[in-house]
Formats: C-alpha cells, structure tokens, sequence
C-alpha cells in the first residue's frame, strides 16, 4: 500500500502528539488496575527549585486533565537543562495509589528526579554505578520521591504490593517507575 506525503506527515504528527494528550488514549492495564485506588489529586514539592504544585489530574469521570498533566510534566522537567518532557499519567496514578495506600492524606511527595534529559542521565551514570544508561526517567515514566514523615521503607513496601513498575530504595528517596515489574 502506497501512501502520499500529505498521508505520512498526518501519521507522523498524530503520533508525536498522542502521548501528550493523555485523555484520549484507551488506559492501559495498570491504569485500571489503579485508578480505584487513587484519589485523583496529588501534591508534589520538587526539591531542585522549590515549586509546590498541588491539584485533581483526573477529571469526575476518570478522564486525566490534559491541563495539570501538561503542569505536572512541567513540575518533572529536567533540573539539569530545564528541558520538558511529557511524564506518563501512569506514573501519576501510580504516586497516587501509593499515597492513598500509606493513608499519607494530602502530604505532597517530595520530587528529586523526573525526567531527566539524555545529557543529565549521561552526567548521572558517569557517577555512579547505580544510574542506569537506559533509565526509565529518560522517558519521562520515573520518579525518585520521598514523603515527609513516611518511611523510605513503607514507600517501597506498598508501591511494591502494587506490583506495578520498578521499586528500589536508596538512602534518601524511592524510585518509582512504569516499566516492567521488578525491585531493588
């Protein structure tokens, strides 16, 4: 089958703005095996520049609000470069779920990575062994949080109970991801 040049940039550009607009693509499996338990808000602090954002990204109807999901990938930039990338609404429902479960209220997360920009990541697994060249952050599915007053190990715990993406504890924060289901 032949397709003219009018036909691939409409396929082109409708593939470039579907993950960004997240109300309009069907939820995955771990989106509805999470939904239930969220809330629909969240409250996050980002540790790096001191931005507060608080507010529902799900709509009455379940429906993610394309406009707090544009301000919380915005919260998620890039420290390093400033560079934005689209964050995963999974990932979203995942945070919530895991501070519905902890009984942790309104408590904002509190970010210390996001997204991080190839060239942050680069910097990063230079460093340390334990930054991953292929990291899920990369792809804007990750975030390193913790939530003041709750325990590191309770985070991991309950996110791990939820048997969604990627857990691992380090000394000071918890990664969360929405990749494939494993732990460290």
């Amino acid at each position: 089958m032949m397709i003219n040049r009018r036909q691939a940039l409409k396929l082109i550009l409708a593939g470039t703005l579907c993950p960004m607009l997240p109300g309009l693509w069907p939820a995955p499996a771990a989106a509805a095996k999470l939904k239930p338990l969220c809330t629909g808000k969240l409250s996050i602090l980002n540790l790096h520049n001191e931005e507060y954002l608080s507010g529902k990204y799900l709509t009455r109807d379940g429906r993610f609000d394309p406009k707090m999901i544009r301000k919380l990938s915005y919260l998620f930039r890039c420290r390093y470069t400033g560079q934005v990338h689209p964050v995963s609404p999974e990932l979203f429902l995942l945070l919530d779920a895991v501070r519905s479960k902890l009984k942790a209220g309104d408590r904002p997360f509190q970010l210390i990575s996001g997204y991080r920009s190839p060239k942050l990541n680069g910097i990063l697994s230079n460093c340390s062994q334990n930054v991953s060249k292929r990291s899920y952050h990369l792809k804007g599915m990750a975030a390193d949080i913790s939530l003041e007053g709750v325990n590191l190990s309770d985070i991991r715990n309950t996110a791990a109970k939820l048997k969604i993406g990627g857990v691992g504890q380090y000394s000071d924060f918890v990664h969360l991801d929405v990749g494939p289901v494993r732990y460290w």
